[in-house]
Protein backbone atom coordinates (compact mmCIF):
# COMPACT_ATOMS: atom_id res chain seq x y z
CA UNK A 1 0.00 0.00 0.00
CA UNK A 2 1.14 3.55 -0.82
CA UNK A 3 1.11 6.68 1.57
CA UNK A 4 0.92 9.03 -1.04
CA UNK A 5 1.08 13.18 0.42
CA UNK A 6 -0.86 15.76 -0.60
CA UNK A 7 0.84 19.22 -0.77
CA UNK A 8 -1.19 21.88 -0.76
CA UNK A 9 -0.77 25.05 -2.84
CA UNK A 10 -1.34 28.21 -2.15
CA UNK A 11 -0.78 31.63 -4.22
CA UNK A 12 -0.22 35.24 -3.21
CA UNK A 13 0.08 38.21 -4.92
CA UNK A 14 0.41 41.57 -3.27
CA UNK A 15 -0.88 43.48 -6.23
CA UNK A 16 -3.94 41.73 -7.60
CA UNK A 17 -4.74 39.30 -4.77
CA UNK A 18 -6.91 39.49 -1.80
CA UNK A 19 -6.79 38.05 1.62
CA UNK A 20 -10.84 37.34 1.25
CA UNK A 21 -10.23 34.90 -2.10
CA UNK A 22 -9.27 31.33 -1.86
CA UNK A 23 -5.92 31.29 -2.70
CA UNK A 24 -5.92 29.46 -5.54
CA UNK A 25 -4.08 30.30 -8.44
CA UNK A 26 -6.72 32.69 -10.22
CA UNK A 27 -8.15 34.05 -6.65
CA UNK A 28 -4.46 34.48 -4.72
CA UNK A 29 -4.37 35.71 -1.12
CA UNK A 30 -2.80 39.43 -0.99
CA UNK A 31 -0.73 38.35 1.83
CA UNK A 32 1.64 36.10 3.24
CA UNK A 33 0.54 36.03 6.36
CA UNK A 34 -2.78 35.30 5.72
CA UNK A 35 -1.70 32.05 3.96
CA UNK A 36 0.34 31.10 6.74
CA UNK A 37 -3.16 30.92 8.72
CA UNK A 38 -4.20 28.60 6.18
CA UNK A 39 -0.64 26.30 6.41
CA UNK A 40 -1.44 22.37 6.49
CA UNK A 41 1.62 20.38 6.08
CA UNK A 42 3.00 19.90 3.85
CA UNK A 43 2.10 23.42 2.01
CA UNK A 44 3.87 24.96 -1.06
CA UNK A 45 3.21 28.91 -0.89
CA UNK A 46 3.94 30.88 -4.07
CA UNK A 47 4.73 34.12 -4.46
CA UNK A 48 4.48 36.78 -7.51
CA UNK A 49 6.59 39.53 -7.66
CA UNK A 50 6.22 42.44 -5.74
CA UNK A 51 6.80 43.92 -1.98
CA UNK A 52 5.51 42.15 0.91
CA UNK A 53 5.45 44.93 3.49
CA UNK A 54 3.20 46.21 6.29
CA UNK A 55 1.58 48.35 3.41
CA UNK A 56 0.46 45.39 1.71
CA UNK A 57 -1.16 43.47 4.86
CA UNK A 58 2.20 42.10 6.57
CA UNK A 59 2.31 41.18 10.22
CA UNK A 60 6.12 40.50 11.13
CA UNK A 61 7.89 38.43 11.85
CA UNK A 62 6.07 36.11 9.68
CA UNK A 63 6.64 32.70 11.54
CA UNK A 64 7.11 29.93 8.41
CA UNK A 65 5.91 26.52 10.70
CA UNK A 66 7.75 23.29 9.53
CA UNK A 67 6.72 21.49 6.38
CA UNK A 68 6.06 25.06 4.54
CA UNK A 69 8.12 26.12 1.21
CA UNK A 70 8.09 29.63 0.35
CA UNK A 71 8.93 30.06 -2.94
CA UNK A 72 9.57 33.28 -5.16
CA UNK A 73 12.02 33.94 -8.32
CA UNK A 74 14.67 31.14 -7.52
CA UNK A 75 16.25 31.36 -10.90
CA UNK A 76 17.33 34.85 -10.26
CA UNK A 77 18.18 35.02 -6.42
CA UNK A 78 14.64 36.40 -5.84
CA UNK A 79 14.62 39.48 -7.70
CA UNK A 80 11.46 41.36 -8.00
CA UNK A 81 9.99 39.67 -4.74
CA UNK A 82 10.73 41.34 -1.56
CA UNK A 83 9.57 40.78 1.70
CA UNK A 84 10.42 44.08 3.76
CA UNK A 85 9.90 44.96 7.33
CA UNK A 86 10.53 43.77 11.40
CA UNK A 87 9.04 42.66 14.34
CA UNK A 88 9.55 41.92 17.82
CA UNK A 89 10.61 38.08 18.26
CA UNK A 90 11.61 37.14 22.03
CA UNK A 91 14.56 34.79 21.52
CA UNK A 92 14.67 31.85 24.35
CA UNK A 93 18.95 32.37 23.97
CA UNK A 94 19.22 36.31 22.67
CA UNK A 95 16.04 38.03 24.54
CA UNK A 96 14.12 40.59 22.38
CA UNK A 97 15.02 40.83 18.51
CA UNK A 98 14.04 42.76 15.77
CA UNK A 99 13.32 40.25 13.25
CA UNK A 100 11.77 40.10 9.64
CA UNK A 101 11.42 35.90 9.14
CA UNK A 102 10.93 32.95 11.83
CA UNK A 103 12.20 29.60 10.36
CA UNK A 104 10.60 26.84 12.35
CA UNK A 105 11.97 22.92 12.39
CA UNK A 106 12.11 21.80 8.56
CA UNK A 107 11.10 25.00 6.64
CA UNK A 108 12.22 26.44 3.45
CA UNK A 109 12.65 29.72 1.59
CA UNK A 110 13.44 29.76 -2.02
CA UNK A 111 13.97 32.78 -4.18
CA UNK A 112 12.64 35.75 -2.64
CA UNK A 113 14.72 38.78 -1.47
CA UNK A 114 14.80 39.38 2.57
CA UNK A 115 15.15 43.29 3.92
CA UNK A 116 15.37 44.33 7.19
CA UNK A 117 15.14 48.25 7.42
CA UNK A 118 14.70 48.62 11.30
CA UNK A 119 18.25 49.45 12.99
CA UNK A 120 19.89 46.31 14.55
CA UNK A 121 17.46 44.16 12.47
CA UNK A 122 17.92 40.37 11.11
CA UNK A 123 16.61 39.16 8.12
CA UNK A 124 16.24 36.02 8.68
CA UNK A 125 16.18 34.27 12.78
CA UNK A 126 16.83 30.42 12.52
CA UNK A 127 16.65 29.12 15.91
CA UNK A 128 17.07 25.13 17.12
CA UNK A 129 15.75 24.42 13.83
CA UNK A 130 16.87 22.54 10.33
CA UNK A 131 15.63 24.93 7.71
CA UNK A 132 16.65 25.60 4.08
CA UNK A 133 17.55 28.73 2.78
CA UNK A 134 18.53 28.69 -1.10
CA UNK A 135 19.14 30.98 -4.31
CA UNK A 136 17.99 34.39 -2.17
CA UNK A 137 18.96 37.40 -1.24
CA UNK A 138 19.71 39.14 1.78
CA UNK A 139 20.20 43.00 1.10
CA UNK A 140 20.20 46.13 3.38
CA UNK A 141 19.20 44.71 6.58
CA UNK A 142 20.03 46.88 9.84
CA UNK A 143 22.72 44.34 11.63
CA UNK A 144 22.64 40.94 9.21
CA UNK A 145 20.59 39.10 6.43
CA UNK A 146 20.78 35.54 8.25
CA UNK A 147 21.37 35.08 12.42
CA UNK A 148 21.46 31.10 13.36
CA UNK A 149 21.73 30.37 17.21
CA UNK A 150 21.27 27.54 19.63
CA UNK A 151 20.92 23.91 18.10
CA UNK A 152 20.29 25.44 14.29
CA UNK A 153 21.12 22.80 11.62
CA UNK A 154 20.01 25.08 8.79
CA UNK A 155 21.55 24.12 5.21
CA UNK A 156 22.28 27.52 3.10
CA UNK A 157 22.86 27.19 -0.24
CA UNK A 158 23.56 29.62 -3.41
CA UNK A 159 22.14 32.54 -1.53
CA UNK A 160 23.61 36.20 -2.18
CA UNK A 161 24.42 38.48 0.97
CA UNK A 162 25.09 42.01 -0.03
CA UNK A 163 25.46 45.04 1.81
CA UNK A 164 24.22 44.36 5.04
CA UNK A 165 24.85 46.89 7.91
CA UNK A 166 26.92 44.69 10.36
CA UNK A 167 27.16 41.35 9.25
CA UNK A 168 26.02 38.53 6.25
CA UNK A 169 25.71 35.74 8.29
CA UNK A 170 25.85 35.21 11.89
CA UNK A 171 26.52 31.48 13.53
CA UNK A 172 26.18 31.37 17.06
CA UNK A 173 25.35 29.10 19.89
CA UNK A 174 26.14 25.44 19.07
CA UNK A 175 24.50 25.76 15.15
CA UNK A 176 25.67 23.47 12.69
CA UNK A 177 24.93 22.62 9.17
CA UNK A 178 26.24 23.95 5.89
CA UNK A 179 26.56 27.16 4.71
CA UNK A 180 27.47 26.67 0.49
CA UNK A 181 28.02 27.96 -3.01
CA UNK A 182 26.91 31.54 -1.30
CA UNK A 183 28.39 34.89 -2.53
CA UNK A 184 28.90 37.71 0.71
CA UNK A 185 29.93 40.94 -0.92
CA UNK A 186 29.95 44.76 0.38
CA UNK A 187 29.33 43.62 4.41
CA UNK A 188 31.65 44.81 7.34
CA UNK A 189 31.44 41.23 8.12
CA UNK A 190 30.78 38.12 5.26
CA UNK A 191 30.35 35.35 7.99
CA UNK A 192 30.90 35.66 11.98
CA UNK A 193 31.25 32.28 13.64
CA UNK A 194 30.99 32.71 17.42
CA UNK A 195 30.51 30.44 20.79
CA UNK A 196 30.23 26.68 20.22
CA UNK A 197 29.06 26.80 16.10
CA UNK A 198 30.80 23.98 13.86
CA UNK A 199 29.19 24.41 10.47
CA UNK A 200 30.35 23.38 7.52
CA UNK A 201 31.62 26.51 5.22
CA UNK A 202 32.66 25.41 1.54
CA UNK A 203 32.78 26.60 -2.00
CA UNK A 204 31.38 30.41 -1.10
CA UNK A 205 33.28 33.49 -2.65
CA UNK A 206 33.29 36.56 -0.27
CA UNK A 207 34.32 39.45 -1.87
CA UNK A 208 34.63 43.21 -0.70
CA UNK A 209 33.85 42.90 2.76
CA UNK A 210 35.75 44.59 5.50
CA UNK A 211 36.51 41.02 7.01
CA UNK A 212 35.81 38.01 5.37
CA UNK A 213 35.37 35.40 8.01
CA UNK A 214 35.54 36.31 11.54
CA UNK A 215 35.93 33.74 14.46
CA UNK A 216 35.36 33.85 18.07
CA UNK A 217 35.49 32.13 21.35
CA UNK A 218 35.07 28.15 20.54
CA UNK A 219 34.16 28.50 17.45
CA UNK A 220 34.94 25.29 15.18
CA UNK A 221 33.97 25.57 11.37
CA UNK A 222 34.83 23.44 8.86
CA UNK A 223 36.42 25.56 6.52
CA UNK A 224 36.79 24.39 2.45
CA UNK A 225 37.54 25.29 -1.22
CA UNK A 226 36.29 29.21 -0.05
CA UNK A 227 37.17 32.42 -2.31
CA UNK A 228 38.42 34.98 -0.78
CA UNK A 229 39.23 38.30 -2.35
CA UNK A 230 39.43 41.99 -2.20
CA UNK A 231 38.68 42.35 1.80
CA UNK A 232 39.48 45.43 2.74
CA UNK A 233 40.69 44.82 6.39
CA UNK A 234 41.44 41.06 6.34
CA UNK A 235 40.23 37.40 4.97
CA UNK A 236 40.14 35.41 8.01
Amino acid sequence: MVNSTLVVTLYINPMTGNDTNTGSRLSPFKSLTRALKETKIPTRIHLESGTYSAASGEVFPLVIPGGATVVGNEANKGAGIVISGCGEYQSPSFGMQNITLLLLDNASILGVTVTNPSAKGTGIWIESAAPTLANNTLSDCGREGVFTTATAKPAILDNIFVQNTASGLVIAGHSQGEVLRNLFQRNPLGIAISDFAAPVIANNKLSENRTAIALSRNAQPVLRQNLIVKNTQGGL
